[in-house]
């Protein structure tokens, strides 16, 4: 009975909807856009829009976000200069870990002192760290956002080095506008594209973004509750381990065989039995089993640090020792504790700039040192190659590239060493470039007029200083030179 009545229902229905029609879905055709004045951009972009209308993106949004862009050679020029690969290690630091961002971070703490210590509680990351992090992408969120990420991200993409990549974020960021996420008008980003104030990328921002306050809007822009939980979030989500350090400073035995910091991870326990000390002398009670790995981040004559795994989950926000190395600090300053480290940075040995580490690069590949690319950017594969170079030649395997280093590597090359020459004095347009790079650094030379006078001076001596050079308070092309790396 209950079949026949099922039948009786179906065939009414058939009667009264008609014939069943089968409709095939179909891939909507890509958006059109007017030419960018580049032909090779617009060729990419065609295609690029082409091959994300077929993923299942939105033609309508691909359309509003792609259209009237070109690629920009300024993201370009940054990219190539990052300061984590140009700045001498102390020059990044210390133009990083500044009493403003120190102070603006206390008030921060103070001011959402109870947001901060409910995030810290749910996630386990210490607010000094959730700070520092926040103060370094960010200035706390006062840090202009210059570009739209979709104009910044197809330039990267367009470009070419890590297509895949940068297309990859621009899926993501129109599954943003498709989804409600964030409006195109509020979609403000850095020049790589990474987007406000935590700088997530916009994969980032799909899987890790929190809406702390629960108001529908995870809005990492203008929210703080919502920046601090995102960047708690992302941290906690990368493995951070709760109550652990992130790492310790360390004095090392005479005779230290200094190749044993190339990144193998080894017990706090094997680390003493080595002679590594705490630099405050202090027990290692309680760390024995932690593992670690031996950074020196300006070589031999500089501080010597063991970094423990949290070390390695900031470095997942920032692929950078330096930037975890920052970040650490200022959490420490947050804390009241002291912002440098105990050893000071050994500037009198110098460092590369971009063009030294370029014949750097080359002149270990023709020894049979693999450098990797040379790109005039000191990676993995040339600290490896300057290690083994140096513990060839019996030097100091500590991986760090000098003048001195240089000059041996020329020496072994049959290339002549580079001579000492006079510094050059510069004209009144150099020193008007100096007086303002000087300024940036935090070394008032007042008005930039090129008159060089008692405070440009004094001014010049001051970086010299902290800089390591020779103190004359000359307006020179060295200095210059000088000062147009240290401001990256």
């Amino acid at each position: 009975m209950a079949r026949a009545m099922f039948l009786a229902v179906a065939v009414s229905l058939a009667i009264a909807c008609g014939p069943t029609t089968v409709v095939a879905q179909q891939t909507p055709p890509p958006p059109s856009f007017q030419t960018s004045g580049n032909q090779d951009f617009d060729a990419w972009r065609d295609d690029f829009a082409r091959r994300a209308v077929a993923q299942g993106r939105d033609p309508a949004v691909l359309s509003r976000l792609l259209s009237g862009i070109s690629p920009d050679p300024r993201v370009i020029e940054l990219d190539q200069r990052q300061p984590e690969f140009v700045s001498p290690v102390w020059d990044y630091v210390t133009n990083r870990v500044t009493e403003r961002r120190i102070t603006d971070g206390r008030a921060l703490k103070s001011a959402i002192g109870d947001t901060l210590a409910a995030v810290e509680q749910r996630y386990g990351v210490p607010s000094g760290i959730i700070v520092g992090i926040w103060g370094l992408e960010s200035n706390y969120g006062e840090a202009d956002l210059n570009w739209t990420p979709q104009a910044a991200l197809s330039t990267l993409a367009f470009e070419g080095r890590r297509r895949a990549q940068f297309e990859g974020y621009l899926l993501a960021l129109t599954e943003m506008v498709e989804r409600g996420l964030a409006e195109q008008g509020e979609l403000r980003s850095s020049w790589a594209g990474a987007l406000g104030q935590p700088q997530f990328m916009p994969d980032v921002y799909l899987t890790t973004a929190v809406d702390w306050d629960n108001d529908g809007h995870r809005d990492i822009w203008n929210n703080r509750g919502d920046v601090a939980a995102s960047i708690g979030n992302y941290l906690a989500d990368r493995g951070w381990r709760r109550g652990e350090p992130v790492f310790d400073e360390v004095r090392l035995p005479s005779n230290f065989d200094y190749a044993l910091a190339d990144g193998t991870a080894r017990t706090v326990a094997d680390w003493a039995a080595r002679g590594v000390t705490r630099v405050d002398g202090s027990p290692w009670a309680g760390a024995e089993n932690l593992q670690a790995q031996l950074f020196l981040p300006a070589g031999a004559q500089g501080p010597a640090l063991l970094l423990h795994h949290n070390f390695g989950v900031i470095r997942r926000y920032n692929n950078s020792d330096r930037y975890a190395l920052v970040v650490a600090l200022l959490a420490r300053a947050m804390d009241g504790r002291p912002s440098t480290l105990e050893r000071s940075w050994p500037r009198q040995i110098g460092s590369l700039n971009r063009e030294q580490t370029l014949e750097l690069q080359t002149l270990l590949n023709g020894l049979g040192y693999d450098a990797g690319p040379a790109d005039g950017l000191f990676g993995s594969g040339t600290r490896r190659a300057v290690r083994a170079f140096q513990a060839a030649e019996n030097l100091p395997a500590d991986g760090f590239p000098t003048a001195t280093l240089l000059n041996e590597v020329r020496a072994r090359s049959g290339v002549a060493v580079e001579a000492a020459r006079e510094p050059r004095g510069l004209g009144r347009s150099g020193v008007r470039e100096l007086q303002r790079l000087l300024n940036r650094l935090g070394h008032s030379t007042g008005t930039p007029d090129g008159v060089i006078g008692t405070r440009t001076r004094e001014a010049i001596r001051d970086f010299e200083r902290a800089r390591g050079l020779p103190v004359r308070g000359r307006a020179t092309d060295v200095v210059l030179e000088a000062a147009r790396d240290a401001a990256g």
